[in-house]
């Protein structure tokens, strides 16, 4: 169990962190270098940061429902700890040997893609910092939140896999532009 104040602030400093690469590497670069593919059929830089604003769009809902139980946290123990299938589902999802294909509901786009998907991705930054905010006073290990059918996870689960499956993919889009970097070396 972790104490649920070094949880937040755990989460609030990777959210800080992804925002601000954001900001200084990825609106650096011209329209051209962020739809660039490595191959085809391989995500670029938009398609990568258009992923996880549509998870974030999954997960939203599901936090707000969450955050909508008000079970107010147990002062004596004010704590995160995995639940059982957020324990299995973060092994096997933040686990680089394993790969899964990705669901259609957070597919992203094949083109068509602006450098708004930054913008919006931005901006569900400082969604999630408030929702954070809101989590701070409710039991994170007591509050369920359906994910899919007879599959539920705590809500300190939804912030945790929201924010480390962040990091996945901005490393992927990362080694999307190292590896055009390398091309044009």
């Amino acid at each position: 169990m972790v104490p649920k104040t070094d949880f937040l602030a755990d989460l609030r400093a990777r959210i800080h962190e992804h925002a601000q690469q954001v900001t200084s590497v990825f609106l650096e670069l011209d329209d051209a270098q962020l739809a660039w593919q490595p191959k085809p059929g391989e995500w670029n830089v938009l398609q990568c940061f258009d992923h996880l604003n549509l998870t974030h769009d999954y997960y939203a809902p599901k936090i707000e429902d969450g955050l909508a139980q008000r079970r107010p946290a147990n002062p004596a123990d004010d704590s995160y700890a995995p639940s059982f299938w957020g324990r299995i589902y973060m092994h096997f999802s933040f686990n680089p040997k394993y790969s899964f294909p990705t669901p259609p509901t957070v597919t992203p786009a094949d083109d068509c893609l602006s450098r708004d998907v930054l913008h919006r991705y931005l901006a569900k930054q400082e969604a999630l910092l408030q929702t954070l905010d809101a989590a701070a006073a409710i039991d994170l290990r007591a509050t369920t939140v359906p994910i899919e059918k007879f599959v539920r996870f705590n809500l300190g689960d939804c912030l945790k896999v929201i924010v480390y499956h962040d990091r996945l993919h901005i490393g992927q889009a990362e080694r999307v532009l190292q590896a055009l970097q390398e091309k044009s070396a």
